[in-house]
């Protein structure tokens, strides 16, 4: 229950005797009185407009009104809750965060950059996408009914999309970035590997390949290998060592 004392919402001094006046109170809430300071409680919280009318002798002497605000001495804060990276393009969800010292039945109206915005569901979140980057201003107001309670700002800062298509002279398996393209190694002609011009077992660069180096591939007799040249010497020479032990023996 939330009590008044009407004494506080007087904005006029009555200047008619009590005696000879008549009140009429409205309080807003479709409850009225007919005393001079009466005492009303509300039951359910809001904003109230309170409204006394002085009649003497049915005759309309003032008249005055007071706004009764039972919303904003509840609210602690408001803040907006925002997620840690806005991207440029991409769908962002923003949250008013109302903490109150009891539940209020609220809406909220979001600005972005000054301009109001509509937002279907009426629960506090607020679903967008910025379509450049740089710094924007985002605003919401807690409202009840048709009048600001409350309000928070904060400043977004929204970066630009990264782009990550494959772009030539960027990596990847394009031509001129490594991989498996030629000119930059690999199985490719002219950077090694199996082909001509580069070693290995191709002509011209040695291995088993006639052209460069014949022979190359010819043992010495300390590796216990030896190729047709060598074998053909040791031949002679064991012959020659025959034909000296044979005349040795005829002489003796």
């Amino acid at each position: 229950m939330y009590k008044i004392m009407t004494s506080l919402l007087l904005i006029l001094t009555c200047t008619v005797s009590a005696n000879d006046a008549q009140y009429f109170w409205r309080f807003g809430d479709g409850s009225v009185s007919h005393e001079a300071e009466p005492e009303h409680e509300y039951t359910q919280p809001g904003i109230y407009t309170v409204t006394r009318e002085v009649y003497q002798d049915g005759k309309l002497l003032e008249s005055s009104q007071k706004q009764v605000d039972l919303i904003s001495p509840k609210i602690v804060g408001l803040v907006i809750l925002q997620p840690g990276e806005v991207v440029q393009g991409q769908n962002v969800e923003f949250l008013a965060n109302l903490t109150s010292s009891e539940p209020l039945d609220l809406h909220y109206q979001w600005y972005v950059a000054g301009e109001p915005v509509n937002v279907e569901a009426d629960n506090g979140k607020f679903t967008t996408q910025f379509a450049e980057s740089g710094v924007v201003e985002l605003l919401v107001e807690a409202m009840w009914q048709e009048t600001v309670v409350s309000s928070a700002s904060a400043q977004i800062e929204v970066i630009e999309a990264d782009d990550d298509g494959d772009k030539p002279d960027d990596g990847g398996d394009n031509p001129g970035d490594g991989g498996d393209n030629p000119g930059d190694g690999g199985d490719n002609p002219g950077d090694g590997g199996d082909n001509p011009g580069d070693g290995g077992d191709n002509p011209g660069n040695g291995g088993d390949d006639s052209g460069t180096d014949k022979g190359s591939d010819n043992k010495t007799p300390d590796t216990g290998k030896s190729d047709e040249g060598g074998s053909g010497g040791s031949l002679h020479f064991l012959s020659l060592l025959l034909a000296g032990a044979c005349i040795i023996r005829r002489r003796r």
